[in-house]
């Protein structure tokens, strides 16, 4: 009873006790969040305040950068003022030289047929053929700076220069353009030309072809199994600054050959043309080709079983399928003399063709004053070209033959 009653004023005490301290505990945890609310509230404030003071100071940098670039641009602004008052004072200089272009505009375009084919010695639908093939390659687009040369005034130009053997300062003249431009412009249309119409016209004939050709030498010259005439022009060039070679005499003079085997309708189906070479009118053809490969080519057209082959000059190298005239001798017999008239007259298609091809492009009748690498494609070219005015049947004028045809590399005008 004792123990019980102990207990039982014990308890009211521990439970009091426990009260007070948990009280203790509420005021103590209390006063910790208000330290902390206090402690936030006061870093809140510092932040605000530091916030504000860089807003001001960004202001103000703000406002001394915006003096700064109103200083700068006033001082820039005076500076232009003077800097084109003093331009203005000068006079400006002239970048475009001016020309008149009347001539392409308006007399050329009013030419007839007839003008047209004697000026660019072609139709007017060959011209529109060559320009619609050759667009790809030769057109160009206008620029900020200035307007590009029309593609028909390009090709325009460009046959003036080949069908008349006049310098580029003329035709510059002529077409309102510049030298430079001019060209320019014939070595873009050679190039393109031999890019895309010379695999075009330019051709070995296949079998029906060949057959044809042969017919043709048969029935006409008495000649059988013959499917070209191969014959040689000369293309006097200027001596080139890294020539080293120096003529061999006085009479000398640098050409390049052009060597080309002709078919019955006188249209070029191989050419080659050679390094610039000093030849001489009083020496006889070396015999030599024009370029290594064309023996080669003639390997595969002719072969050594087919028993075609090709007229010659006397003065060629002797090759099984070259056909050449007797040596010229007082022992000759009737059928000698007989064979040598039949291919003198077949070789008259090699020099009809030769005759036509200058006559219509007269820049290879004298020394072209261009670079050999363009002289090169410009003879290749008046090639295309011819086979081109052959097969279109364009008119060819008599008077385009000049009375002293250039000679050629074997001697005959």
């Amino acid at each position: 009873m004792e123990a019980a009653d102990l207990c039982a004023g014990l308890f009211p005490s521990v439970v009091a006790w426990c009260r007070a301290r948990q009280f203790q505990d509420n005021q103590t945890e209390a006063r910790r969040k208000k330290r902390r609310l206090q402690l936030l509230a006061a870093r809140r404030l510092r932040l605000r305040k530091l916030q504000g003071t860089w807003m001001r100071r960004g202001k103000v940098c703000k406002q001394s950068r915006l003096h700064r670039l109103c200083a700068h641009e006033k001082w820039m602004t005076a500076i232009t003022h003077h800097f084109l008052r003093d331009r203005m004072r000068r006079r400006p200089k002239v970048w475009l030289y001016p020309r008149t272009s009347d001539w392409w505009e308006n007399t050329a375009s009013a030419f007839t047929d007839d003008q047209w084919l004697q000026h660019f010695r072609v139709s007017r639908e060959t011209f529109s053929h060559l320009c619609m093939m050759l667009k790809p390659q030769l057109k160009r687009q206008d620029t900020t700076y200035r307007l590009c040369i029309p593609l028909q005034k390009r090709v325009a130009l460009t046959l003036y220069k080949l069908a008349y053997p006049c310098d580029y300062k003329t035709v510059a003249e002529l077409f309102a353009v510049g030298v430079a431009s001019v060209c320019r412009c014939v070595h873009e249309f050679c190039t393109a030309v031999i890019e895309v119409l010379k695999p075009q016209l330019v051709v070995t004939p296949n079998d029906s072809e060949l057959v044809k050709i042969a017919d043709f030498f048969l029935h006409s010259y008495g000649i059988p199994q013959c499917i070209g005439v191969l014959d040689t022009m000369q293309i006097t060039v200027i001596k080139p600054p890294h020539y080293q070679s120096e003529p061999p005499n006085r009479e000398s003079y640098l050409a390049i050959l052009l060597q080309a085997v002709v078919d019955g309708n006188g249209m070029f189906w191989d050419l080659s043309t050679s390094c610039p070479t000093w030849v001489n009118d009083s020496c006889g053809l070396q015999e030599s080709w024009a370029c290594e490969g064309f023996t080669i080519r003639m390997l595969n057209v002719c072969g050594t079983d087919s028993g075609r082959f090709i007229l010659g000059d006397e003065g060629y190298p002797s090759q099984h399928w070259l056909l050449k005239p007797c040596t010229n001798t007082s022992w000759m017999t009737a059928e000698q003399e007989v064979f040598n008239s039949q291919i003198s007259q077949a070789h008259s298609v090699a020099q009809h063709a030769f005759e036509r091809l200058t006559g219509r492009w007269r820049c290879l009748n004298k020394r072209n004053d261009c670079s050999v690498e363009i002289v090169k494609d410009m003879v290749e070219t008046c090639c295309v070209l011819h086979n081109l005015c052959e097969k279109n049947k364009d008119m060819f004028l008599p008077e385009w033959i000049s009375r002293e045809p250039p000679p050629t590399a074997n001697g005959k005008s």
